[in-house]
């Protein structure tokens, strides 16, 4: 190969150079033809002059070094398709004119496109995006346009398909030297499980708010109908014994019966009340749902009035639930109360359904996965004018109410949220304004169907027995003295825990019975029956409450040695009963 080189002079001065990376030069092949060499040289040794001694270089075809620099491209170039196909999102650039070019890979919702072929005007892309976000985005266009800067919104798009997906735009303008408006270029990403996950979130914490704001209701409330019950105690109990002592044609008899009458109204609110707040328990026992919704609806159709019918979807087959029957009533009877005065003045159709959901089949996405045996749906639902989102969120909250006052107290939802949590179920409302309401409850099934067994009627007869009553309450124990005394009882009545536990150890083998209170300053019942019952085991022991249950006592009540829970407010009939069935259990007393 010949070559043409520059001279020395200039070759030394270019060689000397740092920066110097080799010089392109002309040689004449064997093949006679000329062409490009790539000439690298360096400087190895210099005399004592500076002068150069010796040289190292290379000198190579530039055809070469350009295919090898070519591949390097073509790969680079792949690996960068390959980087940009494979990003969690769609890149995209607008020029001047408005037109949207797709870089890579097309969102999801458009498959049918690929980024080579997808290229549509501004116009038409703003088309995809749903109406109510048309505005923000094209803003955002416009804000781009008007300087250099970078903006990250979210958006929904409506899909060939008409669903919703929402995407999350990040994208920058980009503005030439003399500020004119060259492009945008932007990458976009699919947020809708994202999104639904947070709506998800939001869903499970307002729940939880509501849940800890219900318990912190029922909590008071369950304290303020404990108070009320230790009132209606003595209020039953004097009016009670003052009808039985009055002929019905006496004037007073009316005037005790109104009494009456109002504290057993009273009575029943505070039952409510407990119930809302799970401070009551039922009687639970296995329950055919469809049997009690036929019970109710005999009771419902002839107060509805003609404009509303009445629609069953009742599967019959379905299993059983444990719950209190007569509370699974009242959970019926008020769902269907509730939809009759949402098309009080509409008309409409009420329908009641109860279907048995198997294990392994869909459930509501709220449930909890607690129904490995399988549940029972009960759902009533109106055809109204629905419920607003606000008064959907408090709708189970005791005393609220939309209705006037002659039509509801706001406890009717309270108490079937109680029932129904208490029975170890759900309950979910659905409604929007001018689509009516739906409620559904679901209880766990069980397998058995054993049928109740019948209370057996107790023989009232008088026993010679000496009883200690406790109680902190004054009215309390001169009602319980009388009472007892009337009954036949000898009664010895103590207003202090401590002073009870006094008198009991100082003769324990006097008392037949013990009745104590469970709230008390000084000691609780609990606390004072299980020191009584270790003085003297043989001995009943009764407690009573103002609450439904024992709250916050986990522990059975024999450990404490209590033989029985006594409701309050106690009637006449009540007490006599429960004394003497535990008497006759204990065989504590002779009979007279």
């Amino acid at each position: 190969m010949i070559v043409n080189e520059p001279s020395n002079l200039s070759k030394n001065k270019r060689l000397e150079n740092p920066a110097h990376c080799g010089t392109t030069m002309r040689g004449h092949h064997k093949c006679g033809c000329w062409g490009s060499i790539l000439d690298r040289e360096k400087i190895l040794h210099h005399d004592m002059n500076s002068k150069p001694l010796s040289i190292a270089g290379s000198r190579r075809p530039i055809n070469t070094i350009r295919t090898e620099n070519t591949s390097t491209m073509e790969n680079c170039a792949l690996e960068l398709r390959s980087l940009i196909e494979n990003i969690p999102g769609t890149i995209y650039q607008i020029d001047t004119s408005g037109k949207t070019t797709l870089l890579s890979r097309p969102p999801a919702f458009l498959k049918e496109a690929s980024a080579e072929q997808y290229t549509r005007h501004l116009f038409d892309t703003l088309s995809i995006i749903h109406p109510d976000d048309r505005q923000m985005v094209a803003e955002s266009y416009k804000k781009l346009k008007s300087a250099p800067q970078s903006i990250k919104i979210s958006y929904r798009v409506v899909t060939p398909e008409n669903a919703i997906r929402w995407l999350e735009d990040q994208k920058t303008s980009t503005f030439s030297d003399n500020g004119t408006f060259k492009s945008i270029g932007g990458i976009l990403f699919d947020i809708t499980d994202r999104i639904a996950a947070i709506e998800e979130n939001r869903r499970l914490e307002s729940q939880v708010r509501k849940s800890q704001r219900l318990e912190t209701i029922g909590t008071l409330a369950g304290g303020i109908a404990h108070d009320f019950n230790n009132i209606l105690t003595p209020i039953l109990g004097y009016s009670e014994m003052g009808l039985g002592s009055l002929d019905e044609d006496d004037p007073m008899y009316e005037y005790f019966t109104e009494i009456m009458q109002a504290a057993e109204r009273a009575q029943k609110l505070v039952s409510q009340i407990l119930t809302f707040s799970r401070a009551q328990d039922g009687n639970p026992a296995p329950v055919l749902i469809q049997d009690i919704i036929g019970e109710a609806l005999k009771l419902l159709r002839p107060s509805l009035p003609s404009t509303i019918s009445i629609e069953q979807r009742i599967d019959q087959a379905c299993r059983s639930v444990l719950a209190d029957p007569s509370q699974i009533h009242q959970v019926i009877i008020n769902l269907c109360t509730n939809a009759f005065h949402a098309m009080e003045h509409t008309g409409g159709t009420l329908t009641i359904g109860l279907k048995e959901i198997l294990p392994g089949e869909q459930q509501a996405a709220s449930l909890p996965d607690l129904l490995e045996s399988g549940y029972v749906k009960l759902t009533v639902s109106d055809t109204g004018n629905g419920i607003d989102e606000a008064t959907m969120e408090r709708i189970f909250e005791p005393f609220f109410t939309t209705k006037s006052i002659e039509k509801g107290t706001g406890l009717g939802l309270s108490v079937v949220h109680g029932i129904v949590t208490g029975a170890g179920g759900q309950i979910i409302a659905e409604s929007s304004r001018g689509k009516g309401s739906a409620f559904h409850v679901y209880l766990p099934v069980i397998n058995e169907n054993k049928a109740p067994e019948p209370p057996q009627k107790l023989q009232f007869n008088k026993h010679n027995a000496n009883i200690l009553f406790v109680d902190d309450e004054p009215a309390a124990v001169q009602m319980m003295t009388i009472m007892m005394q009337k009954l036949g009882y000898t009664i010895h009545a103590e207003k202090s825990p401590i002073e009870a536990l006094r008198r009991f150890r100082e003769n324990p083998e006097q008392y037949d019975l013990i009745i104590t209170d469970l709230t008390m300053p000084e000691m609780t019942g609990t606390q004072l029956a299980e020191k009584l019952h270790k003085l003297m085991p043989s001995t009943p022991i009764i407690l009573m409450t103002g609450y439904g249950k024992l709250i916050g006592h986990e522990t059975p009540l024999n450990h404490y040695g209590i033989n029985r829970l006594l409701k309050k407010p106690v009637k006449l009939h009540q007490l006599a009963s429960t004394v003497h069935e535990v008497l006759n259990e204990t065989n504590h007393c002779k009979t007279q």
